[in-house]
């Protein structure tokens, strides 16, 4: 008996010297870029609007990116979020100002421009590497203003700009 333990604690001992240490695990691989339409500084966005606001990473895509208010309830008249639109063959800024109500355009920086549009809610539009970016606030959620939504995308514009 004894044999047999000392040739099972032998064994053990040589495999266990034997064995190669198994290769450690690969790090995992970076999170992928955010799409190109989330192009939105969310902080700077919260800092004006005093609203934390959420890219919709379900919808989100080159061309549209959607922003979610944290903490807002859905008013009756239906959801509010910001989107963010991408455009390869932008018509000119003046075409897409007529969304503007009168006397509502502000230029931002040389290539954009914010307003209020369909009773209040804000838009805002530039060219951005020969695509045109636009902007827009489907209401203004509970938390803010309409006046520091104007802030906050004219910030952004201009952010964007340059």
């Amino acid at each position: 008996m004894r044999q047999l333990v000392g040739a099972v604690v032998l064994t053990a001992a040589l495999c266990g010297c034997s064995a190669a240490e198994p290769p450690a695990p690969a790090p995992p691989p970076p999170p992928p870029p955010p799409p190109a339409a989330c192009l939105l500084d969310t902080a700077a966005l919260a800092n004006v609007t005093g609203v934390t606001w959420t890219p919709d990473a379900s919808t989100a895509s080159d061309t549209r990116c959607v922003y979610d208010p944290a903490g807002t309830t859905r008013p009756a008249e239906g959801p509010t979020f910001l989107s963010v639109d991408v455009t390869e063959r932008p018509p000119a800024l003046d075409t897409v100002a007529e969304l503007c109500e009168d006397g509502s355009r502000a230029p931002v920086g040389a290539a954009g421009f914010v307003c209020r549009f369909q009773g209040g809610n804000v838009f805002a539009a530039l060219v951005r590497n020969g695509r045109l970016v636009t902007l827009a606030a489907s209401a203004v959620p509970a938390g803010t203003t309409a006046a520091q939504l104007v802030v906050a995308f004219d910030q952004q514009v201009a952010a964007l700009s340059g």
